[in-house]
């Protein structure tokens, strides 16, 4: 074998050494534990880590997490959830100013806001509230459906937001009216208020509806805010 050909041969088996080594390096990486498993990660977390980290608390778990009430009205088994308008509504705004389906807190709410016995829960987020501290406009029957609406407002939100984040429309179903316990609420006080969480996509582009397609659908039951 010449000089040429004998340096060739040790030069080849010098790159399959080299790569082997690198298979080597890169399975025992595949196969170690991850960073942190043992709670011995000292160093800063990368963006991928943390955004996992905050994806693994769903808006469903923090939602659950608030505080329930019984309901004041004995045809209807779920607990409410406490929450403002604020959080009903969220914080988006669409082209029109109105609060937006994506930025609602409760999202998707009951799907059929006919049904007699709506869902607690869609999809694991709440859809029956209370709302503390609110109050109600002129309450009034509409169409020939029996149902009843009125117009809720905040008025605890800052006047920086607009009418239409800080209000929302509110209709009780016919078939929770003629049930015993639900009793036309005042607009001359504070009330606290409890029902299921409806989006309306008909509605966006109505003025009426404060272009937005959320709804309290039905209210269920009221009461007089107890003095603070």
């Amino acid at each position: 074998m010449t000089t040429s050909s004998a340096l060739r041969v040790r030069v080849r088996s010098a790159i399959t050494l080299a790569t082997a080594f690198g298979l080597l390096l890169v399975g025992l990486q595949l196969v170690a534990p991850a960073s942190g498993a043992s709670g011995s990660h000292t160093g800063p977390r990368s963006s991928s880590e943390a955004s996992i980290a905050g994806a693994s608390r769903t808006l469903s778990t923090v939602i659950s997490a608030r505080a329930t009430r019984k309901s004041w009205n004995n045809h209807v088994t779920c607990r409410a959830t406490v929450a403002t308008l604020r959080q009903v509504l969220g914080k988006k705004k669409n082209n029109n100013g109105g609060a937006t389906y994506r930025g609602g807190q409760f999202k998707p709410g009951i799907p059929d806001r006919r049904s007699f016995n709506p869902p607690c829960k869609q999809n694991g987020v709440p859809t029956f509230v209370q709302l503390n501290r609110v109050k109600v406009g002129d309450c009034h029957k509409i169409n020939a459906d029996g149902d009843w609406t009125c117009n809720l407002v905040d008025p605890s939100v800052p006047k920086r937001r607009t009418v239409k984040m800080s209000s929302i429309h509110v209709e009780t179903d016919k078939k929770f009216r003629n049930r015993t316990n639900w009793t036309r609420p005042r607009g001359d006080i504070l009330i606290d208020i409890q029902g299921f969480v409806f989006w309306d996509p008909g509605h966006t582009k109505e003025s009426w509806h404060f272009y937005s397609g959320w709804e309290i659908h039905s209210l269920t039951a009221w009461r007089r805010s107890p003095k603070r």
